[in-house]
């Protein structure tokens, strides 16, 4: 039914006009308008002060809003630090894919660099969130994000390295889920470290080294012979070192599992 309104006007005598109104804002809009605001002002609570020490009164007040409105879009606090976690990591998969579906290159290398260079960035400027994300999945099992929006993330890479398989640019018997680990454990790890040197001396530092070093260690280690290029005798040493790094953190990594 269509929800704009008409009303009538009279001019003189035995003459009216039909007039349009202004189409007013849909009760729908609103409240997603208002959840919206709730989910931001929530997000920077948690950030501030933890789970624990957030305060629904605290989330409210920077909303705009009264406390008991957010009892009538969410029952409880962790019912909305649950929301603002799957809208975070819904919105980092869009982004994600979003990229990869941007990039005019079709080689799993071009590939690769776009999705680092967008999960390298991505982690340094939400750090504390995510940061606070892994700290509710070791301490607080009630208010942890599902390990489906988690996936839903990390499937990103999962399709481009199977894509790469596949084209034959890649190894065939390379394992996945090793690759995976190094690939946003090695970026996280950077991540943090370039977010800890960011000063006021240094409010920059390129992410590009990182990167580029990241998609050599894949075209040296993972890449089919007809892809891989000759490097110089430094890159390979400082590969192989890197490698052995990352073997070590693997082989942990396993013993876990285990």
């Amino acid at each position: 039914m269509n929800s704009i309104r008409y009303f009538r006007v009279k001019l003189n005598k035995g003459q009216v006009l039909t007039t349009k109104a202004i189409n007013p804002e849909t009760q729908r809009v609103k409240l997603e308008r208002k959840e919206r605001a709730i989910l931001e002002a929530a997000r920077d609570v948690f950030v501030e002060h933890s789970f624990d020490g957030a305060r629904m009164s605290e989330i409210a007040r920077r909303a705009g809003i009264g406390e008991g409105t957010i009892y009538s879009y969410y029952e409880s606090k962790a019912e909305l630090m649950l929301a603002v976690l799957q809208q975070f990591w819904d919105g980092l998969t869009l982004e994600a894919e979003a990229v990869m579906a941007s990039i005019k290159g079709d080689s799993f290398c071009d590939r690769l660099r776009a999705l680092a260079q967008y999960h390298l960035n991505t982690v340094i400027l939400n750090s504390d969130f995510i940061n606070l994300t892994f700290a509710l999945r070791r301490n607080n099992s009630e208010v942890s994000v599902s390990r489906d929006h988690l996936r839903h993330y990390v499937a990103v890479f999962d399709q481009l390295f199977r894509r790469g398989q596949d084209r034959g640019e890649l190894r065939r018997d390379a394992v996945l889920w090793q690759a995976r680990d190094i690939f946003y454990g090695s970026l996280e790890y950077s991540a943090r470290s370039i977010e800890m040197t960011i000063d006021a001396e240094r409010p920059h530092r390129q992410q590009e080294p990182v990167v580029d070093q990241m998609v050599a260690l894949f075209r040296a280690h993972y890449g089919a012979d007809h892809i891989r290029e000759p490097v110089d005798s430094s890159t390979m040493d400082e590969l192989s070192r890197k490698l052995d790094q990352l073997s070590a953190k693997l082989d942990g990594l396993v013993n876990q599992r285990s």
